[in-house]
């Protein structure tokens, strides 16, 4: 064997060896990371809660040109129930209603020295409601809202009469219906239970009441108003 074939047999030699030895290296990879996107939370469907507050208020009595001002306040709580739908580029529609009972309550006395006597008139809302219409803006768990819609009240009146021989006093009851605009917003904790907190303001409008008491009769115009702060949390479906 000369030289040259020596060289060009070694050559091939080393050359399988390297080509082996690059057959056995392997190769890593890192691996990808796929972000998956968090679905957004969804409004849309029923709901059913209850709710607190504390309400204030002006109940007038216009007698003659004559206004006797009573100024209910007390806590009030109940249940609320509603519905939302999607409306689509993050605007949510929605009904809702709720009743509550409350003890919003307010007295006018004035008293009568020369007389002997003192009068007063007393004001309640017992008892309260409302059916609503909602507009809301979706922004992500939090959702700020505009509602309107008509209210119920029952509402107490009574006038009371004391004097040297004895108290006489008398009352009477009536549902009222009027209208009621209010602005919240809702937060969703979790995706089934939504805390909320709202202001409301009521309107009742106008009723004549008459109540007997002490031989004669009360007869005015009763104008009741109020405004709220509700604090509530519901169960989403």
């Amino acid at each position: 064997m000369n030289i040259k074939s020596l060289i060009i047999t070694s050559t091939a030699f080393f050359a399988g060896i390297s080509g082996a030895h690059a057959a056995d290296i392997i190769v890593y990879e890192e691996p990808v990371l796929v972000e998956v996107a968090t679905p957004a939370f969804s409004w849309a469907g029923a709901y059913i809660g209850g709710q607190v507050g504390y309400g204030w208020g002006k109940s007038d009595f216009h007698d003659d040109g004559y206004v006797f001002k009573t100024k209910p306040d007390g806590f009030l709580g109940g249940l609320y129930a509603g519905y939302n739908f999607d409306a689509g580029s993050n605007v949510i529609l929605g009904i809702d209603g709720d009743l509550t009972i409350n003890n919003l309550k307010g007295k006018y006395s004035e008293s009568f020295p020369n007389i002997d006597e003192r009068h007063e008139i007393s004001s309640k809302l017992r008892w309260s409601g409302a059916v609503r219409a909602r507009t809301g803006l979706a922004m992500d768990r939090w959702m700020p809202y505009i509602a309107g819609g008509v209210a119920f009240g029952g509402i107490k009146n009574g006038t009371r009469v004391i004097d040297g021989s004895g108290t006489y006093a008398s009352s009477k009851s009536d549902t009222l219906t009027g209208w009621t605009l209010g602005a919240g917003i809702d937060y969703a904790a979790t995706d089934n239970l939504i805390v909320r907190l709202e202001y409301r303001y009521t309107d009742y409008g106008n009723k004549n009441v008459n109540i007997p008491v002490y031989g004669y009769e009360f007869e005015a115009t009763n104008k009741f108003k109020t405004s709220d702060i509700r604090l509530g949390v519901a169960y989403k479906f």
